[in-house]
This record gives structure tokens, sequence and C-alpha cells, in this order.
């Protein structure tokens, strides 16, 4: 029981480092598949057999997606939807009430920290994936910019940078985040490459369509989600 507890973590961390490599997810699954066999064989523990995993990972020659593909195909649209988000959550509460969406530099200030702590995220994400506390201090860092945002609101127009209509804001943000939940569900169901599969049973991507489309809802329609709560939210409470 404890050798196949050590070797399951040992291929969680393999398959951690395949993807951080940009390895395709077919050929994370025959990697997988050949290191059990050989284990099989062998009677050995994964550790024993290969070394750790991080270097069993960059020692193998693998298919790999063009360098930083993904910041084109998942990070952007990601970018863009949370921006859309944050102006959309600046705007639902001024409609509702109907006043005009007042706003001033430092909230300006404060809603781009997320932004811009999401755009660099090429720079540090291989440490915000290998140690917990990265990721835990980019989550505090983008709640706090959220709750300092909502303090920095100004109290009235003489106190605000801009006055604006809410209601253009409220509804080209929704149809910009709906819009990009479309295109990513769209790519994310036609690219089978990016799931795991192993080649020795008989599943395919395609097997498990209710959790896969579970998954996607809940990954790629995340912001339209939480919009929609809180316009109802903000109604509930007008």
């Amino acid at each position: 029981m404890m050798q196949e507890t050590t070797d399951k973590k040992w291929f969680d961390e393999l398959i951690l480092e395949l993807r951080l490599r940009q390895v395709r997810g077919d050929a994370i699954g025959d990697t997988v598949a050949s290191a059990r066999e050989l284990l099989s064989d062998s009677g050995q523990g994964a550790e024993e057999a290969f070394g750790p995993a991080r270097n069993y990972a960059a020692a193998l020659e693998l298919p790999t997606a063009p360098r930083n593909e993904w910041v084109k195909k998942a990070l952007w649209p990601l970018l863009l939807s949370l921006l859309a988000f944050l102006l959309f959550s600046q705007a639902v509460a001024s409609w509702v009430s109907s006043e005009a969406m007042l706003v001033s530099p430092a909230q300006v200030a404060f809603l781009a920290t997320p932004v811009v702590a999401m755009a660099l995220l090429p720079l540090y994400i291989n440490a915000a994936i290998r140690r917990i506390w990265v990721l835990i201090a980019l989550v505090a860092i983008c709640a706090m910019s959220g709750l300092l945002s909502a303090v920095a609101t100004p109290a009235t127009q003489a106190d605000a940078w801009l006055a604006l209509n809410p209601l253009p804001w409220l509804v080209g943000s929704a149809t910009v985040m709906v819009l990009l939940s479309i295109a990513i569900t769209i790519r994310s169901w036609g690219n089978d490459g990016e799931y795991i599969t192993d080649p020795r049973s008989n599943t395919t991507p395609r097997s498990g369509t209710g959790t896969k489309i579970l998954t996607l809802i809940i990954t790629n329609w995340i912001f339209p989600l939480l919009a929609l709560a809180m316009l109802g939210l903000a109604l509930a409470l007008r």
C-alpha cells in the first residue's frame, strides 16, 4: 500500500512536469502507460526505476506544442474575460441603483492589479504550480485588490475622475465574456490532444462526455456564471 501511494505521487508529479513542458495529452498517456508496464514487469518502485519525476520528464523527448502556445490560446482569452468581469462588477451595482458609474484613479489601479498579475503569469507559472505559497500569495493579492477597489470607489461625482453611463459597460462586458466563453469551449471541445488517454484501454477523449461537459462549464464559463450570480445578488438586494 505504501509503495502504491508513493508511485501514485510520482506519476502525478510526472504528469505535472510533462504538462509544464507542454507535452500533448496523448503522448503523456503513452509515457505513463509504458512506465506502468515496466514497473509491473520489474516489481520496482517508480522512484527506484526512473529516478525523480522531474529529471525523468526532462530526459524524455516527446512531441510538444509550440513554445508559449498556451499564452495565445488560453492566457489572453482569460485576461480579456477577467477584464470584462471586472468592468461588469463595477457597472452592475451602478446600473441596478440607476446611478452613474463613478471611477477614481486609485480604483483603476487596484482593478488593474489582477490583470497585470495574470499578464505576467508566463514568468512565474512554474513556481506558482510547484510552490503552493506562490499561488496562495497571488490569490491573496488579487482578492485584496478587489476589496481595495471597492473602498476606493468615489462617494460623489465631485470626487470621481470619471462618471459613466453603466449600461453600455454592463452590456458590452457581458457580451465579451459570453463570446469568449463560446470560443474557448469550441476550441476545447475540438482539441482531443489536450486530454490524457490510456492506450491500454478502449476509452477515448469522447468517453465520459458528461464529466467533460461539466469540466468545460466550470472552467470556460466561470466568469459569465459569476457575473450572472453577481447580477442576481444585486437585483435581490436592490
